[in-house]
């Protein structure tokens, strides 16, 4: 399942797709009320796509829940268009879902698009979080992505499958509802593998796996609106996942954090910084009206306690550990899959 918008980088996935021996045995491509004429284009030289056009646009996330109640099957991979699956990707993951009816979504690995040495930004080998909720993953914390030697090539469990590339379990998503509307894009992944482990499902890694990504097609890295989303979603996914009383200990400190980035960014002329964190901020604040709902939800969903949850986050503060120049965690949370 495909959302799409604008640009190029749709042809280019597709082939990959179509390429390969083993494809899908359904290509959705969700055309979010683009203008440039792509989808119709990628129609014409891939007949076997199933279009579906949205007639305003939706959003990132909006546009993936409109696939995902579309999609057949009992297995869905949301896949970024500019993603490129390399040859033999999908068995692996598939194989690892039937074997295990308690996953309810797994990651390939994720290497960048323009150096397959090199893990790329978006999950990487598999996604991680801290206690504040901060991510990182296999391979890559912050803006630092490792090089792949293969030091993460055993299957294993991770925190969230990424976005750009994850398969999920369809009868998963028809009990735990789609991905969180208020999240709009950014960590919307994240959120949605939390509250599958709230309602008792596994999430894993399958490195056999391969993907290719160019990253950053539809929000570079230093657009404000991006660090806007990252910092209002990251403090949102506490308020949604977290049980009262984890949540009384852990956002105190999550605060305090996000106040020292708004002042380390004022201090540093980093303006961008400090003012999508206040944004953020407030952001998260004018949220709470749609997000308390969706919290609600979760808390009915609940199998498993914060503390059961708690051996696959990171339960220090990477940020801090950034700060302080100690370098990425050394015991990485999770357990062999």
């Amino acid at each position: 399942m495909i959302p799409h918008y604008a640009g190029s980088q749709l042809f280019e996935c597709l082939e990959a797709l179509f390429s390969d021996t083993d494809a899908p045995g359904e290509v959705l491509v969700v055309d979010d009320a683009s203008t440039d004429g792509t989808s119709e284009v990628a129609q014409r030289r891939y007949p076997g796509i199933r279009l579906l056009r949205n007639k305003t646009n939706l959003g990132f996330v909006g546009a993936c829940n409109r696939g995902l109640a579309e999609a057949a099957g009992a297995y869905a991979v949301l896949l970024n268009d500019d993603a490129l699956p390399q040859p033999g990707w999908l068995q692996p993951l598939r194989e690892r879902m039937e074997r295990d009816p308690q996953i309810a979504a797994c990651q390939p690995k994720i290497l960048r698009a323009h150096n397959s040495a090199i893990f790329d930004y978006a999950g990487a080998a598999g996604g991680l979080l801290d206690r504040y909720g901060y991510p990182f993953a296999l391979g890559r914390w912050f803006d630092v992505c490792e090089a792949d030697a293969g030091q993460y090539d055993a299957p294993r469990e991770i925190m969230w499958a990424s976005g750009a590339a994850m398969m999920l379990r369809m009868s998963v998503y028809r009990e735990i509802g789609g991905l969180e509307p208020v999240f709009q894009m950014h960590m919307e992944e994240i959120d949605w593998c939390w509250r599958a482990r709230v309602a008792g499902y596994r999430i894993v890694s399958v490195p056999e796996s391969r993907i290719l990504h160019y990253g950053a097609a539809t929000l570079k890295a230093e657009s404000l609106r991006k660090m806007y989303l990252n910092h209002r979603n990251s403090l949102l996914l506490l308020v949604k996942n977290y049980e009262a009383r984890t949540l009384v200990r852990v956002l105190p400190v999550r605060l305090l954090l996000e106040l020292v980035t708004i002042f380390g960014g004022l201090v540093s002329l980093n303006w961008r910084r400090a003012l999508g964190a206040a944004w953020g901020l407030v952001g998260a604040v004018a949220a709470l009206p749609r997000i308390l709902p969706a919290r609600a939800q979760v808390q009915r969903l609940r199998r498993v306690r914060d503390h059961e949850i708690a051996r696959y986050l990171y339960q220090g503060s990477i940020v801090l550990r950034w700060l302080l120049r100690q370098g990425a965690p050394a015991e990485i949370p999770g357990a062999g899959a």
